[in-house]
């Protein structure tokens, strides 16, 4: 199949891209580590929250709309201080008749003031945050976001307001946590990456910034993004704003103690839709935000982009080439009749520790599939997903194909829905 001569540049390549492959997760590790041994961030959980205006930008949410409301109204933020604007991309459903609805049911002087911006053609979410926040009123120190599909927890709000005292903060976001964890094998395997990832936002933040943010639950310093405008084909407008926040002097970062509540897609394609939109998001923003790297301003945030860049970027294609040259590994074997044990006593040591390592993975990934409990088989099988994410990822990217305007999950919103309806009943 293949001579000598090329057999051992494909086993070079293999053992290379294995080599980066494990270095960057190492890295990713041992900085987890090592950061998360600085100081943990506190804040006053007494004192007045700071004046906010919250964005809920909506497209066709009819089914979830009225009970996002009713809860940011639950969470009894002081009305003179809150500014709720609800800015639609031209919905085709009820969703502006119900919050129109909704809004002139309210006690006016016990509630907070809610605007209707109203959008005739629907141009992507990053359009509408950058027209809602130009728009908020001027006494409002933090811009918050918020999407209409998800739930905030008790005092969240309260919190995010009162965290922006200190002055060195220029943006948070929470963490989430799943209404439905277990409703199918797609929303475990979503389970397990969160984990890993809200380790590494909560480490990063403890060094300096984190670079992702959740836009479930985004809010700024209005000082802090002043002078950025969100690219609007570009996705990852939370994150953007997070980094602009960061290159203005203050800190982003992930506080756990504050949560938000979401509902896992319950089946492959759902959950593959929301993850490659995203990945690609995060793909061209850590891309586009590489030259910060080397910049000798931006102190220990370097460490923390390149770690990102390396883990959003490059990891994926070391990942591909490490099976690639793997399956042209074995392929070569088996052509040229390695299949006893005797035999493969007879390879090179390099051959076989290639060999080995290829039937581990391979076996490793096929527990994870199937759910079967072995050490490492979970663990693998997500990491292995979300490199093909990514990959994906970069491949629309490559040609051309943005998914910033983003492909809307029912399934996601009718467990909300179930969710809310549930909560309604337990609470009458």
């Amino acid at each position: 199949m293949f001579n000598q001569g090329y057999m051992w540049l494909v086993n070079y390549l293999q053992l290379s891209s294995a080599i980066t492959v494990l270095s960057i997760l190492a890295l990713a590790s041992l900085s987890i580590y090592n950061w998360s041994k600085h100081e943990s961030f506190q804040y006053d959980s007494q004192i007045q929250p700071l004046p906010m205006s919250l964005v809920l930008p909506t497209w066709n949410e009819e089914l979830v709309i009225k009970s996002k409301l009713e809860g940011i109204i639950g969470q009894n933020y002081p009305p003179n201080l809150l500014e709720i604007i609800v800015i639609d991309a031209g919905s085709s459903d009820r969703t502006l008749d119900i919050v129109s609805s909704w809004k002139n049911s309210l006690d006016i002087g016990n509630c907070p003031s809610v605007r209707i911006i109203k959008e005739n053609t629907r141009l992507g979410k990053s359009v509408s945050i950058n027209r809602a926040f130009s728009e908020a009123r001027s006494e409002s120190d933090i811009l918050m976001m918020s999407d209409v599909d998800c739930r905030l927890s008790k005092d969240t709000l309260l919190n995010i307001g009162r965290i922006f005292h200190d002055k060195t903060i220029g943006a948070v976001t929470a963490r989430q946590i799943l209404i439905n964890p277990d409703v199918s094998s797609s929303s475990e395997i979503e389970t397990n990456y969160r984990d890993f990832y809200s380790k590494m936002r909560i480490a990063e933040s403890l060094l300096d910034s984190t670079p992702i943010f959740h836009g479930e639950c985004s809010a700024y310093r209005r000082e802090a993004i002043r002078e950025h405008r969100l690219i609007e084909n570009a996705n990852a407008d939370d994150s953007q704003m997070a980094v602009a926040a960061r290159i203005s002097g203050f800190r982003s970062i992930y506080v756990p103690s504050l949560t938000f509540l979401e509902a896992a897609p319950p089946n492959y394609q759902s959950s593959n839709i929301q993850k490659i939109r995203r990945a690609q998001g995060l793909s061209r923003h850590f891309w586009r935000n590489k030259k910060h790297i080397f910049n000798n301003k931006m102190g220990n945030f370097r460490k923390i982009l390149a770690l990102e860049f390396s883990l959003h970027i490059l990891l994926p294609w070391a990942v591909f080439l490490g099976f690639m040259f793997g399956f042209i590994h074995i392929g070569n074997l088996a052509y040229n009749g390695v299949y006893s044990i005797e035999i493969f006593y007879e390879l090179p040591i390099i051959e076989q520790l290639l060999l080995f390592s290829d039937i581990m993975v391979i076996l490793l990934l096929f527990l994870g599939r199937l759910g079967i409990s072995a050490p490492l088989a979970k663990t693998s099988f997500t990491f292995f997903q979300y490199m093909v994410v990514l990959l994906k990822s970069h491949a629309l990217i490559l040609s051309g194909n943005s998914l910033h305007l983003w492909q809307q999950v029912p399934l996601v919103r009718e467990s909300l829905n179930d969710f809310d309806n549930k909560n309604i009943e337990h609470d009458s």
